[in-house]
């Protein structure tokens, strides 16, 4: 037959209805978030690939974006020598005129 004590020490080892009300529930559990819930989030992989997508968009930006510079650099570059060019042609001009104004003042 069970005694007093037998049934203290049967308490100590299975749970009782007290204890049991501690744990969750199956509706308890329903709060959580499922595998499904979490498929509509960004994986690490995920994060991955648009992180190299835009690097990859970004260094080929940067790329275009030098090579116009360097164009626009040598066709600025090309602008000054023919300026240059015809600022010495026009200095010799400016020589010479004055060369034949003087000898036509002269004579």
């Amino acid at each position: 037959m069970i005694t007093d004590s037998d049934i203290k020490k049967l308490k100590k080892i299975f749970a009782t209805k007290d204890d049991l009300k501690k744990f969750a529930a199956k509706e308890d559990l329903k709060r959580f978030a499922t595998k499904e819930d979490l498929e509509r989030y960004a994986t690490k992989e995920n994060l991955k690939e648009e992180l190299q997508q835009l690097e990859k968009r970004l260094t080929n930006n940067i790329i275009v974006f030098k090579d116009e510079i360097l164009h626009e650099i040598i066709a600025l570059r090309d602008d000054f020598t023919m300026i240059s060019g015809h600022r010495d042609m026009l200095e010799d001009h400016e020589i010479r005129i004055g060369k034949l104004e003087k000898a036509v003042i002269i004579h």
